[in-house]
């Protein structure tokens, strides 16, 4: 299945206050974001309508291309802000240890400080806490499957349309975490895109 056909729907955007994570993960930051208009339109409308089961939405493409941006972007969305009652940013990349990417989420989840519980006992806690939520996770920078692995029971699905997003750079790591939807290949920005992002970063406001 793949969402990148569905019509497009514009979404009221409300302030984004009371699900904002305060974890220095956050990507929350006043950069202004460049293109990628259609497409975050698209993964915004099936994060929030597509089905009641859990899913996760993998973005692909080359380094630099643009998936941290389009993921931020559809993250501080205020439609997103507004649709899920907790949200958690975490960066994976190459080097990562399993018990700290739990606390990661764990402390963005509850605001609770690390207690130095050991990691299976986080894991549980993670899972425990997310049963009672319609949660959004973003796992920034996936480089390897077995991260996913180490990570997917403490997501669990119980029907409300909580949602996983994943941005990589391999195609094999975005087929292997795929559930419903296939992974969403991200395309280049066009000229036009490129000369404002230019214009935006060389000479900002003059």
């Amino acid at each position: 299945m793949s969402f990148q056909n569905l019509p497009l729907k514009h979404f009221a955007v409300v302030e984004p206050s009371k699900h904002h994570p305060t974890h220095r993960s956050n990507p929350v930051n006043d950069e202004e974001i460049v293109g990628f208009e259609n497409e975050s339109e698209k993964i915004i409308q099936y994060l929030i309508r597509g089905t009641h089961e859990i899913d996760v939405v993998p973005i692909v493409g080359m380094g630099g291309q643009g998936k941290t941006t389009i993921a931020r972007k559809v993250y501080n969305n205020g439609s997103i802000v507004d649709h899920f009652d907790v949200r958690a940013w975490c960066s994976i990349s190459q080097s990562y240890n399993r018990r700290d990417l739990l606390q990661d989420i764990f402390s963005q989840v509850t605001r609770k400080e690390d207690k130095g519980d050991k990691e299976d006992i986080l894991a549980d806690e993670l899972r425990k806490k997310l049963m009672e939520k319609r949660y959004l996770i973003v796992l920034d920078d996936m480089w390897d499957g077995k991260a996913w692995d180490e990570l997917w029971l403490s997501f669990p699905d119980v029907g409300n349309r909580s949602r996983i997003i994943i941005t990589t750079r391999l195609v094999e790591v975005a087929k292997q975490v795929k559930h419903h939807v296939d992974p969403y290949s991200l395309p280049f920005l066009t000229p036009d895109e490129s000369l404002k992002l230019l214009q935006k970063k060389v000479f900002q406001q003059e």
